[in-house]
């Protein structure tokens, strides 16, 4: 079972008694000097269960800092675009990749319309993209023209979720026109072989045609096949 952030407070007072476990009552007090004694013991322990949970409230800043390091070199060195969009699809926050990605600096980027970065005849996509994101709060993804750096019109794979605040959506953008070039590339190579394979097929059973004409007139074949 994962332990709780902090220490629980039973366990503090434990701890406290333990660092004052030391120091025992002076025997044969009446009762007002043993009410005193008792309550002065009080708040020692009470003084240092505090000191316990402050430790333990700056240890944890310190691993909560850490980790938000991580969290912020992961997100801005992301091989890829990540943008956090509001329901109307104004770009609050993006990565460092997202801002090569559209060519800009970052400051200019921000509180601008993802949507002017899509080409025109892709915009519905995108919208209807955006709809269903915060509609059924599951993720989504589409593929869009965008104008990215340079003016150059990519084809980019958009994948997006709502985050916690359900205001908000996280988009992450992959740049996959290499990938759509090679692919396309292939298959024209795949039609091209396919295409002489047929070609080539036809011209063995035509050569088989013609040797069973020149058989069938008492003349030797023409064609070793």
């Amino acid at each position: 079972m994962k332990n709780n952030p902090l220490t629980t407070a039973n366990s503090l007072r434990r701890q406290a008694e333990e660092r004052l476990s030391t120091g025992t009552f002076t025997p044969n007090l009446n009762n007002s000097e043993y009410d005193n004694l008792k309550l002065i013991h009080e708040l020692q322990v009470h003084q240092i269960e505090l000191e316990l949970q402050n430790e333990e409230l700056m240890l944890a800043k310190v691993i909560t800092d850490e980790l938000a390091e991580k969290y912020i070199d992961l997100y801005n060195l992301a091989p890829l675009g990540y943008f956090t969009l509001t329901m109307n699809g104004e770009i609050i926050e993006l990565n460092q990749f997202g801002s090569c990605m559209l060519g800009q600096d970052s400051l200019h980027i921000e509180n601008s319309l993802f949507a002017f970065y899509v080409i025109d005849e892709d915009k519905p996509v995108f919208n209807l993209f955006m709809e269903e994101i915060f509609r059924s709060h599951s993720t989504e993804t589409c593929m869009v023209g965008m104008q990215l750096n340079e003016n150059i019109i990519k084809n980019v794979l958009l994948t997006g979720n709502i985050i916690q605040d359900n205001d908000h959506c996280i988009i992450a953008a992959i740049d996959i026109s290499e990938r759509m070039r090679l692919e396309k590339e292939s298959n024209e190579l795949k039609q091209f072989n396919n295409y002489f394979i047929g070609r080539e097929l036809k011209m063995v059973e035509l050569k088989k045609e013609i040797n069973n004409l020149l058989y069938n007139i008492g003349l030797e074949k023409r064609y070793p096949v």
